[in-house]
């Protein structure tokens, strides 16, 4: 047995506390078969991050209870990573009632998403620029146009 099976086995059994990376997030099913642990409301999940991704947040919730199970989840966040990957000001969520800091976090994502895109879409952009000149620098070649293939050359590199 792996090293990761081992975790999804002992992790749902009663006294146990299992730290595991966003990895076993996604695709991963702790089954639940101790007694103890469904008697007192199931497996708990507190996710310290906060998914760039929400369909990966929803993946992680759904380790809670599997397969109508009962089990719970939260998360804690560091406010430091939120300053790092979410662009949030330090003492900015102080400013945020706790009832809309969810939408807070979740507007924080969305934005990054956004800009996440935009970036692409402008790489994307730049790419297909220099696809096309690099495809006429090639054409200049073969057509002996060696004047052009020069200055195309120097646009490229």
């Amino acid at each position: 047995t792996t090293a990761k099976e081992f975790v999804i086995n002992k992790a749902a059994t009663a006294g146990q506390i299992t730290i595991s990376s966003a990895v076993f997030g996604r695709g991963t099913d702790f089954f639940c078969k101790d007694d103890r642990v469904l008697d007192n409301g199931g497996v708990h999940i507190i996710q310290t991050f906060l998914s760039v991704e929400k369909s990966e947040e929803i993946q992680i919730q759904g380790r809670t209870s599997r397969q109508g199970k009962k089990g719970t989840y939260q998360m804690v966040l560091l406010e430091n990573d939120l300053n790092d990957k979410f662009d949030l000001p330090p003492g900015s969520k102080d400013c945020v009632a706790r009832k809309d800091m969810y939408e807070w976090l979740s507007a924080a994502r969305e934005k990054r998403h956004i800009a996440k895109c935009e970036l692409m879409k402008a790489n994307l952009i730049e790419a297909t620029e220099k696809d096309k000149k690099t495809h006429d620098f090639f054409d200049a070649l073969l057509f002996g146009k060696q004047q052009a293939a020069c200055g195309l050359f120097k646009e490229l590199y």
